[in-house]
């Protein structure tokens, strides 16, 4: 069952877990508002629902929450920094915001950072540079926990990618690898029902939409079959050669849980390279293009990816955010 609360009810539990765990004060506020501003925008499965699993590799050192990132290398608009397994969410914006300054003198910033952390909702940071007129790009690689094209062993991540751009709403897409990530699996699961399309293969290599086979089997399906495969690959070769860090391979056989990942984060100045009015119009051209497609079913509006995460925010400040009763169960046990 779903019930319905406050944000500030939803960040005082998360304050009040990370306290307890002896997190400093002002870096608990931060985290917790993080958290909190996460699931309000609709992202659930990477706030409330991942906050317990965040917690675990708290208590286990994987993540060190004093720690603070350094810069390793600077090439003009390319640095390299080294996250030193601080807290993910916190480390990735401030990254984003590093690539943006960076951006702001080249036109264009990559931060690759490697000993990072799991940074939750990977949308937040390319929403954050395409909130201040910037395109926003980033990806991270992960433990293996999806098979390559092929195969029935896990040797690849989901790896997701973001790609933001400063449109009114702001279009981004916030894809995973996999067709579903493993937390997408556990809302539906929790909701009780089956996944719009094949979300992975059962014990005997049919396809299913059975979230709680594949969370089990871990055979989930890349995205675009071979076309995810291959992505989630590349990725994770470019992450580990621009941070100079650790690769999927390196995280899963050498680590004994999901830390020290590699993630790129890359911002793109906008206003110099177009006026303001020629960029809406032909960005605004692009969006009007799409959606007066004929509809497939005319009930159903054509979707432009990201532009749902507005309406949602709006009706999650107006009434309360929605969580899983055995979730806020969870973390009021905490």
């Amino acid at each position: 069952m779903t019930i319905r609360v406050s944000y500030d009810d939803l960040k005082a539990q998360f304050k009040r877990v990370l306290l307890s765990r002896n997190v400093r004060e002002e870096i608990a506020e931060e985290c917790a508002t993080v958290f909190a501003d996460t699931t309000q925008a609709g992202a659930y499965s990477h706030g409330v629902n991942r906050f317990p699993r965040f917690i675990q590799q708290l208590e286990n050192g994987d993540i060190v929450p004093e720690a603070v990132p350094t810069k390793v290398l600077s090439l003009g608009a390319i640095e390299q920094w080294d996250a030193h397994q601080a807290i993910g969410n916190l480390t990735a914006k401030k990254m984003m915001d590093r690539a943006m300054e960076l951006a702001s003198q080249n036109g264009i910033g990559v931060v690759a950072l490697r000993n990072a952390n799991h940074w939750m909702r990977g949308g937040s940071y390319g929403w954050q540079a395409a909130e201040k007129g910037y395109i926003g790009i980033c990806w991270t690689n992960a433990l293996a926990v999806m098979p390559p094209w092929g195969a029935k062993e896990c040797r690849i991540g989901t790896n997701p990618l973001i790609v933001a751009v400063p449109t009114t709403p702001i279009t981004m897409v916030d894809m995973s690898c996999s067709m579903y990530s493993y937390g997408m699996l556990e809302i539906h699961r929790l909701q009780g029902r089956q996944t719009f399309v094949d979300a992975g293969f059962d014990d005997e290599g049919n396809p299913t939409r059975d979230p709680a086979t594949v969370e089990k089997n871990r055979r989930l399906m890349p995205m675009g079959f071979w076309k995810g495969s291959g992505l989630s690959i590349v990725l994770d070769m470019i992450a580990t050669l621009l941070s100079n860090g650790e690769s999927t391979a390196a995280v899963t056989e050498d680590k004994d849980d999901e830390y020290c990942v590699s993630q790129v984060f890359i911002a793109i100045e906008v206003d110099r390279l177009i006026d303001g009015k020629t960029k809406d119009e032909k960005l605004n051209r692009i969006m009007d293009y799409v959606r007066t497609a004929e509809r497939a079913d005319p009930e159903v509006a054509v979707r432009l990816p990201g532009h749902e995460f507005t309406q949602i925010l709006a009706d999650n400040k107006a009434n309360g955010i929605p969580v899983d009763d055995t979730v806020w169960a969870k973390l009021q046990s905490l």
